[in-house]
């Protein structure tokens, strides 16, 4: 992978690598492995009802003394850099069992930012969390990332054909309070982002959260004509679109009920009051000769004080600029390296608070 150097590897395949934070953090810690907590002191505060009934699996801390350690969580590998540590939990919402994977900077702390981050359609939070190399931010930034897991791979993104029965939002909800109120985190420093379906999710959550949103990142995904017609209320929330002109999966000129690229652009920068004859449009440098060039479009004249920003690979596939190519280029297209997708989100997202 691009720009991995292995110095060692460590697998804790199914182990519980529990570090000394964990252990002797409280007298009155009792967070269990494989056990169902109904209020627990955690590792920053006093835990509150957001944690009654969930599940919490052990915390697994990457070694100060490697680059890149690997760990087995729930099944699935996942890499973490000196700094960071992962644990998962379990928790049932409108009566399905759902899981989420946190990435948090070790020693943890308290009111640090949150990112919830949305796999795409079929993914996993762990392969997420691997494509978009979130470690490193993790541990530079202090910054919590939630990993949720969709039902059966697909986030329910599209209000206009809504199931019921997954309550996607209801669940996201959920997870913030877990972040918020359960682990002290900054409840007005809590940011959506996403990849493809995941992409889709976080601009439905950025009209229908908006108030527990301060900021919302899209890669490779566009605006459901559902959530443009369901979007009339809440707040404007600062967006960062990632698009790629040549993504066979999610068309940059649209396709059924996904608008254009274009489209999307403009309705975000309507909708947060921008002026589009004030975009400033900037060719970035062509660092990486991989057949792409990036354009940014920035939309900082708006009412609403909420910039709305789209970065244009052109020649990019569907993919996570920065990341690795997850899926050979015939499949997906090819992706850029121009640009750090993850590095982009967590750097703007820094600009706003709720």
């Amino acid at each position: 992978m691009k720009g991995k150097h292995y110095v060692g590897a460590l697998c804790l395949c199914g182990s519980l690598f529990v570090t000394a934070s964990t252990a002797y953090a409280s007298n009155a810690l009792t967070e269990l492995y494989g056990a169902t907590v109904n209020g627990v002191s955690n590792l920053v505060g006093t835990v509150t009802d957001p944690l009654a009934g969930v599940l919490i699996g052990a915390t697994q801390v990457a070694p100060r003394w490697l680059q890149r350690t690997v760990i087995r969580i729930q099944g699935r590998t996942l890499e973490l850099t000196p700094g960071t540590a992962a644990f998962d939990l379990t928790l049932v919402h409108n009566g399905v069992s759902r899981s989420i994977i946190v990435v948090r900077p070790e020693p943890a702390t308290n009111r640090a930012p949150v990112v919830v981050m949305l796999h795409g359609n079929g993914g996993t939070p762990q392969n997420q969390a691997n494509l978009a190399e979130i470690a490193p931010l993790v541990a530079s930034t202090g910054t919590w990332v939630f990993l949720p897991s969709a039902v059966n791979g697909v986030w329910d993104d599209d209000p206009s054909s809504s199931d019921p029965s997954k309550d996607d939002v209801g669940f996201i909800s959920r997870v913030i309070d877990i972040a918020v109120a359960g682990y002290q985190l900054d409840a007005d420093r809590v940011y959506a982002a996403g990849l493809s379906n995941g992409g889709f999710m976080s601009q439905r959550l950025a009209c229908e959260l908006s108030d527990r949103i301060a900021a919302v990142g899209v890669v490779s995904a566009a605006l459901r004509t559902g959530v443009q017609s369901n979007c009339a209320g809440g707040a404007p929330r600062p967006i960062t679109l990632i698009v790629g002109t040549t993504d066979p999966i999610v068309p940059y000129g649209g396709i059924g009920n996904i608008r254009s690229a274009d489209a999307t652009l403009a309705f975000w920068a309507a909708r947060n009051g921008c002026v589009s004859s004030a975009a400033i449009v900037t060719d970035l440098p062509n660092i990486a000769a991989d057949g792409t060039t990036v354009r940014q479009t920035v939309h900082q004249a708006c009412a609403s004080g909420k910039d709305v920003i789209r970065y244009t690979v052109n020649g990019g596939g569907h993919a996570w600029p920065g990341g690795w190519q997850y899926l050979p280029v015939p499949v997906i297209g090819t992706t850029s390296t121009d640009i750090d997708a993850s590095a982009i989100l967590f750097g703007f997202f820094s600009r706003y608070t709720r």
